[in-house]
């Protein structure tokens, strides 16, 4: 419709301006020309460009941090099947990897493999984060 619309969209607006001319110097009847200039309204705003709808780039700061705090309730949890933990750990590496870029801060969880140093990023990431003041500090220190 819009590529149609680019080609032949100048046509149509010459050709209702050149009737707009003619139905006022030949002076047609009354019920003619209202008919006309909505035509022609609604040709101009159909050609126009429509600015694109915003979006925003990331969810805001405070649905992160509820999914945080969610996750990490659920990460801490013992007696889940392995499945189920691993499910909660990846979902959690990436929500806590969203809020690091959110707020701006390094972090290295979508590089390291599951193990050990994948373990001490979550938790170097994670205390950042509480000192950002999004997660509370589980043990007092």
């Amino acid at each position: 419709m819009w590529s149609w619309l680019q080609d032949y969209g100048p046509l149509l607006l010459a050709w209702a301006g050149v009737q707009v001319v003619l139905a006022g110097a030949l002076g047609f009847w009354a019920g003619w020309w209202p008919w006309q200039l909505r035509l022609g309204a609604f040709l101009v705003r159909l050609a126009s460009p429509r600015p694109a709808p915003l979006v925003p780039r990331n969810r805001p700061i405070e649905q992160v941090g509820a999914d945080v705090r969610r996750l990490r309730d659920a990460f801490g949890r013992e007696g889940v099947r392995f499945a189920k933990w691993e499910g909660i750990r990846r979902a959690y590496d990436g929500v806590l990897a969203e809020a690091a870029d959110t707020l701006e801060l390094s972090h290295g969880l979508a590089d390291l493999p599951p193990g050990a140093d994948r373990d001490f990023e979550r938790v170097r990431v994670e205390r950042l984060l509480e000192d950002a003041g999004l997660l509370t500090r589980l043990h007092a220190a």
